[in-house]
């Protein structure tokens, strides 16, 4: 189904929104605190229908509960000091790809031997591992040590890629980047969107403090806490439904804003914000090359396709306390 198809979908009845986190830690990574049971029981509070484990090169797998989806991923993480193009003075290649819905074998990551030192090969080994546990691959914040960029997110989403975290919500993810000359993760997306590519842009934590958020803080740490970003899939609530979802872009990202309908109605596409969230509200249709193609403010907001015609519309939308939420980009046949 294309992003377009599945938009109309969007109200068709059940299932409904369902609130996941695909970017989380436990202590199984090595660099959290917290083991995966209360990990659990954290994400469960806030009202959660699904998490994915993605700990560093380890699958953690935990029975779900009652109210909570536990499905097993990783985050396939190769780190190093070289790789070409090479990273800016005192930054490193740290290029990590999460795994999500994978099938644990017996013999660990099933990695693949390496096929050379540039970017490319090394995000391929990962694509190649996700695909050889049947997962479904995200590349994770491409700003953080400057680690993709446009073209780089538009070769491999020829080759298996299908997410893109475009607000990882770490304090050390570099969203926006202080240097002004560098793009943004949204400028990125736009510009692998606008080279063709079809990748579905991401919300998440990459949370690694929970319970002990507070503690930490006070103890001068740099905390990760969890439920700043979530991904808001419809699906039903099974693994094999969500992760259909994702595929093909049945979902849109959050930082709190909450929509309540999306929806193609024959030329026009039309957004309207769920009662969970106050107004007012600001609409951005963007398409290609990130360029701004209407606008508007309320809590309801629709495009004329027409004015994308040949090209693609995603939707950004932000609340008065810059909370935001964005809609996965349509495709727009030429006339």
């Amino acid at each position: 189904m294309t992003a377009w198809l599945a938009l109309i979908a969007f109200l068709a009845g059940d299932p409904e929104f369902l609130k996941g986190q695909l970017h989380l830690h436990s202590n199984r990574s090595g660099d959290s605190d917290t083991p995966p049971a209360d990990v659990v029981r954290w994400y469960a509070s806030r009202g959660y229908d699904f998490i994915v484990f993605t700990d560093h090169n380890r699958i953690t797998t935990l029975p779900s509960t009652p109210s909570m989806l536990v499905i097993p991923g990783v985050e396939l993480t190769q780190n190093s000091s070289s790789c070409t193009p090479p990273p800016p003075p005192g930054l490193r290649c740290l290029l990590h790809v999460n795994a999500l819905f994978v099938s644990p074998s017996a013999g660990g990551i099933p990695w693949g031997a390496s096929n050379g030192t540039s970017r490319d090969a090394i995000y391929r080994r990962a694509l190649d591992a996700t695909g050889r546990m049947n997962g479904l691959a995200q590349l994770n914040h491409p700003n953080f040590h400057y680690g993709a960029d446009g073209p780089l997110v538009a070769r491999l989403a020829g080759e298996g890629l299908a997410l893109l975290e475009i607000a990882n919500r770490s304090w050390d993810s570099n969203d926006v980047p202080d240097d002004q000359r560098r793009p943004s993760t949204e400028a990125i997306w736009d510009a692998a969107l606008t080279a063709g590519a079809n990748v579905y842009g991401t919300a998440t934590d990459d949370a690694h403090h929970y319970f002990d958020a507070r503690v930490a803080g006070v103890r001068g740490e740099k905390v990760f806490p969890g439920d700043l970003g979530f991904v808001m899939v419809r699906a039903a609530k099974n693994p094999p439904a969500i992760r259909a979802a994702l595929a093909r872009g049945d979902f849109y990202a959050s930082t709190g804003v909450f929509l309540k309908r999306i929806e193609r109605i024959a030329d026009r596409l039309e957004i309207e914000i769920d009662d969970r969230s106050p107004g007012p509200h600001h609409f951005d249709f963007i398409g290609a090359g990130g360029r701004t193609l209407s606008s508007a403010d309320g809590r309801r907001a629709s495009f004329a396709l027409e004015a994308a015609r040949g090209g693609y519309v995603r939707a950004l939308v932000v609340d008065r306390a810059g909370r935001r939420a964005w809609v996965q980009p349509t495709r727009v046949r030429p006339p």
